[in-house]
């Protein structure tokens, strides 16, 4: 027992000390994601706005397409041969995968600037797309040098880059590109050339980077190897279908309205999903932290120590993200409003929906990772497909009557029903759902803030200053009774002393006695 103690506790420190560079990438990349965001949508309307979200979409499906699952395959084959110590195999591994998928990216690239205009105006009705399309298309390309650069800076040790690279430096370059493009003239064809410029540099940054630091990989001559680039291609095609279904999941809402409505339409309702989205920041950075910890403990047999780590992470993400979500719900418009402007209020509702669908899946994601730590990939892509469709066909049915509340509507029903079949099947396979008691509590604690919040909305007019002034009561309060209501147990505790020893606040962190047992605490 006293052996199990010592593993969770190690397990804990690694979950929350590795967190320093993720914790500032992810938070970085969101501000400066949000910022481009607002910079589009407010300077250049929505239809300019929306013109952007579609082009992505599109734009993405052909990428994904040219990568050929590389994306994950070739970081697996680095980190094989790498442990081995052999430069030979990784040189040819690199060369390979970057000579094959700058093909395909190039061949990918051509084929959507040739049918850009095909896809504009019969598919769109809107002859603008066609110009966004044929920029975007030049990226493609771009993409197969950070497939292959940044898992080779992954393996070597070298993952601060990775995320400065592309959370930083990237979104970074998008920003300062777009507003000295608005500077020198106010056009819509900024949009894309700004992501272009992004692109060149930060695929720059990948090649120059690996190729000053992993001289010896540049200099070896790769041994050809067939079976070797067989093992690749075999491994890596399937996940392609993985990937590009997670994708259409997030994209088929955004692409169903440009559809059946118009590209207005797609600048509006995305800027309720951004907004939507911060309920998932709690996940992603736990997520990055949580999967290689829990895979290593289940390698080791340590199922309970597994199912704890798992519970508990759900707790801290469900925690982290109910303010928030209680704040979405309650003044969505003003949120709206504050950040891309009064225009787009028409989404208000449409926010409260997708904040619900997003909660659903911050909370129940850790049960997909716990599905995919077990080896149940293909089950996975099912679910996904099944729900992917599911999406589609309530987006039909919504979206004709509803417009964009119908899509999020469509989109909240189909990330419960996701949320909700990753969690039973989690429980059913390894026993574990990433819930514990103690979050009925943590519910119920909420409450008393929340009612607070709804009472002072009759009385005040509610803007950014005031918001910013409730938003810290109401967090101070819940975060106040959370823990006079013991809502926190003694692995909670563990987390906090760990990331006060983190910010310098107290003295090292001793190991403490937990309770294993299998209690729901």
């Amino acid at each position: 027992m006293q052996k199990k103690e010592s593993n969770f506790n190690k397990s804990l420190k690694i979950l929350v000390k590795s967190s320093a560079w993720v914790f500032v990438g992810i938070i970085l990349s969101k501000i400066l994601g949000y910022v481009y965001r607002i910079i589009v949508a407010r300077y250049y309307g929505p239809e300019v706005y929306g013109l952007l979200i579609l082009s992505l979409t599109i734009i993405g499906w052909f990428a994904l397409f040219s990568l050929l699952g590389f994306d994950v395959g070739v970081l697996r084959y680095f980190s094989l041969y790498s442990t081995k110590k052999k430069d030979n195999k990784i040189s040819y591994i690199m060369k390979f995968s970057l000579s094959l998928l700058l093909i395909t990216g190039i061949a990918a690239g051509i084929l959507l600037f040739i049918f850009s205009d095909l896809i504009a105006e019969k598919i769109f009705s809107n002859s603008q797309l066609s110009v966004f399309l044929k920029l975007f298309s030049l990226t493609i390309p771009l993409t197969s040098l950070k497939t292959v650069f940044f898992p080779l800076m992954q393996v070597y040790g070298k993952f601060e880059w990775v995320l400065f690279a592309s959370k930083i430096l990237d979104p970074l370059v998008k920003v300062i590109a777009l507003v000295a493009l608005i500077f020198l003239g106010v056009n819509s064809i900024n949009v894309p050339i700004s992501y272009l410029l992004a692109a060149i540099v930060v695929s720059l940054f990948a090649y120059l980077f690996c190729r000053i630091s992993f001289k010896n990989i540049f200099k070896i001559k790769p041994i050809k190897n067939k079976q070797l680039a067989k093992d690749i291609l075999s491994y890596s095609w399937p996940l392609l279908f993985f990937t590009l279904s997670m994708f259409l999941l997030y994209q088929v809402d955004s692409f169903m309205i440009g559809l059946l409505k118009t590209v207005e339409d797609v600048g509006f309702y995305n800027a309720a999903v951004p907004i939507a989205l911060l309920l998932v920041t709690s996940v992603s950075l736990f997520s990055y932290m949580f999967f290689p910890v829990i895979t290593q403990q289940y390698a080791k047999g340590n199922k309970e120590i597994v199912r704890q780590l798992s519970q508990q992470t759900g707790k801290w993400v469900y925690m982290l993200s109910l303010p928030l979500f209680i704040l979405l719900i309650i003044f969505p418009g003003v949120f709206i409003k504050i950040l891309f402007g009064e225009e787009y209020l028409i989404v208000s509702n449409a926010l409260r929906f997708l904040s619900i669908g997003a909660m659903f899946t911050s909370v129940f994601d850790i049960s997909k990772q716990l599905l995919s730590m077990k080896g149940k990939s293909k089950l996975i892509l099912k679910d996904i497909l099944f729900v992917l469709v599911l999406n589609i066909i309530l987006n039909l049915i919504l979206i004709p009557h509803y417009g964009i509340s119908g899509a999020a509507i469509a989109t909240m029903i189909s990330f419960i029903f996701l949320g909700s079949l990753f969690a039973f099947q989690s429980w059913k396979i390894l026993g574990i759902v990433p819930l514990r008691r103690k979050m009925i509590n943590i519910t119920l604690v909420a409450l008393i803030p929340t009612g607070a919040l709804l009472l002072i909305k009759q009385i005040i007019e509610i803007n950014l200053f005031t918001l910013i002034i409730l938003g810290i009561l109401f967090i101070s309060l819940y975060v106040l009774l959370i823990l006079l209501m013991g809502c926190l147990d003694k692995n909670d505790k563990l987390i906090l002393d760990l990331i006060k020893e983190k910010l310098h606040l107290r003295k090292k962190v001793e190991p403490i006695s937990l309770d294993l047992g299998g209690k729901d605490l």
